[in-house]
C-alpha cells in the first residue's frame, strides 16, 4: 500500500462533500508518535474539502446525464474514478470521445486542457478531483530505491502514471499481509482507499496503530517512512498520488 498510495465546474455539476469523508485524528485514533511523525490526515470534519498548500481535494458525483465543463484552468490535476461508467467528452471544435472508466482509475488532466464531459450511464458517478497547486519542482526529492514501494514490491503496488510532478500507483495488499517498509518522499502524498480498510501501521521507530477507514475515504500525509498490516478478512486497495 502504501498509506502509507481537476477545474471550476459549472453549476449543474454537484459536488458531494459530504461523500468525501477525510478523516480527523479522532477518528483514527492515531498514536501521538504517529501523529507527529507522519501527519498522516487532515483534520477535517466529514463533508469539508482538502485544502492545504499543495492540494485542494474534492469529491465530485456526475448524475446520468450531467455534464461538467472543464475550461482550462492554469493548474494540473489528478481525477481517480471511484464507480464505473463512461463519460462522453464534448469538444468546442464539434469532436467528441468516449471515455470508459473502471473503479481506481486515474487520468491527468493538464493545465489548459478544456472539454465539457457528460455521463452518459444509467447511474452516477463519482470521481476525487487533486488539483495540484503548484507546479513541479525543478529538482525532484531523491528517492532511497530500498525505500521505493514501487521498486521493491512491484506486485502490489503497480504503476498507474508517473510525469514531472506526480507518481500514481494502485496499492493493494492480501488479508493478514504486511507490506514492507518503505517511504513516500516529495511534497506529500495522497491515498484514495477503493475498498474498506483495517489496519495497523508501523513506523520507524517500531511504535505502531490501528488505522480503520472507509471505501472512498481520502488520506493526506507529507513525507513518511512506514510499513502497513492488512488486520481486515479481505484484501484492501487504494490509489496512492505521491506529489514530487
Amino acid at each position: 500500500m502504501s498509506l502509507s498510495g481537476s477545474a471550476d465546474l459549472v453549476p449543474n455539476f454537484q459536488y458531494s462533500h459530504i461523500g468525501l469523508r477525510v478523516l480527523s485524528f479522532v477518528k483514527m485514533r492515531l498514536l501521538p508518535t504517529l501523529a507527529v511523525c507522519c501527519a498522516y490526515l487532515s483534520a477535517f470534519e466529514d463533508g469539508t474539502k482538502v485544502d492545504n498548500n499543495v492540494v485542494q481535494i474534492v469529491e465530485v458525483v456526475n448524475a446520468p446525464g450531467a455534464t461538467r465543463t472543464i475550461p482550462g484552468g492554469e493548474t494540473n490535476r489528478v481525477l481517480i474514478a471511484l464507480d464505473t461508467g463512461t463519460i462522453q467528452r464534448n469538444y468546442a471544435d464539434g469532436r467528441r470521445s468516449h471515455q470508459h472508466w473502471g473503479k481506481g482509475q486515474a487520468l491527468w488532466i493538464r493545465a489548459g486542457e478544456s472539454y465539457t464531459g457528460e455521463n452518459i450511464g444509467s447511474a452516477p458517478m463519482r470521481f476525487v478531483e487533486i488539483e495540484l497547486k503548484k507546479q513541479a519542482p525543478l529538482t525532484p526529492a531523491a528517492r532511497n530505491h530500498d525505500l521505493d514501494p514501487v521498486a521493491i514490491d512491484p506486485k502490489h503496488n503497480v504503476l498507474l502514471l508517473e510525469n514531472e510532478q506526480v507518481r500514481v500507483f494502485r496499492s493493494w495488499r492480501e488479508a493478514g499481509a504486511t507490506e514492507k517498509m518503505h517511504e513516500h518522499t516529495g511534497a506529500g502524498r495522497v491515498a484514495v482507499l477503493l475498498t474498506d480498510l483495517d489496519a495497523n501501521v508501523r513506523v520507524t521507530d517500531g511504535s505502531t496503530s490501528a488505522l480503520r477507514a472507509l471505501s472512498g475515504d481520502v488520506l493526506w500525509s507529507g513525507t513518511v517512512t512506514h510499513a502497513t498490516t492488512n488486520l481486515g478478512s479481505k484484501k484492501f486497495a487504494m490509489v496512492v498520488v505521491e506529489v514530487k
